[in-house]
């Protein structure tokens, strides 16, 4: 089975997205979360 380097290319694509993705999540719950503390109403 070979796998193409489109297909390759798509599937690294989609992998850094997702990760992106749940990096920014991550950020962003632990600001609201650092704000809430601090008593900040977004």
């Amino acid at each position: 089975m070979s796998v193409s380097t489109d297909n390759l290319k798509g599937f690294t694509l989609a992998l850094l997205s997702s990760g992106f993705i749940g990096a920014s999540f991550i950020i962003k719950k632990k600001g609201l979360r650092r704000a809430a503390a601090s008593g900040v109403r977004a």
